[in-house]
């Protein structure tokens, strides 16, 4: 690929292009190619093939490629930053309603630790009433 304003020499060596060289008439001749006659058993002339062009095409698709990698690398980013937002706030969610939850059983803890402790008391005024009573009846 030859680039506007850079000659070849100025190039790095990595990306120079070499060409491949035309076949001679002598290597033609030799090996029983004759331009007056073409059979079906030699396989002719091959066309010149445009390296360059090739090349030129070669570094387009990988740019193509390249920046098709960005995309999605960008794309994947942004979802996870979405997935990170969903992540915690299902997490902090689920926190609330573990406090709740707890402020529930606690609360149900509470009041039945009160009503037993109603219930006591009851409990213990009853046996005051009977001692009171048998002790009304030992008197009499």
């Amino acid at each position: 690929m030859a680039d506007a304003g850079i000659d070849e020499s100025q190039r790095p060596k990595s990306l120079q292009t070499t060409k491949t060289p035309e076949p001679r008439l002598d290597q033609q001749v030799a090996n029983g190619q004759n331009n007056n006659n073409n059979t079906p058993s030699t396989p002719g002339v091959f066309p010149s093939f445009d390296w360059e062009e090739f090349e030129a095409r070669y570094e387009k698709a990988l740019a193509e490629a390249d920046e098709k990698e960005k995309e999605l690398l960008l794309e994947f980013d942004s979802l996870v930053k979405y997935f990170n937002v969903w992540a915690s706030t299902s997490s902090a969610h689920d926190n609330e309603r573990a406090v709740k939850r707890l402020h529930t059983r606690q609360r149900y803890v509470n009041l039945a630790e009160q009503n037993m402790a109603q219930k006591e008391e009851h409990m213990t005024e009853v046996l005051r009433a009977f001692q009171s009573a048998l002790a009304l009846l030992s008197r009499s």
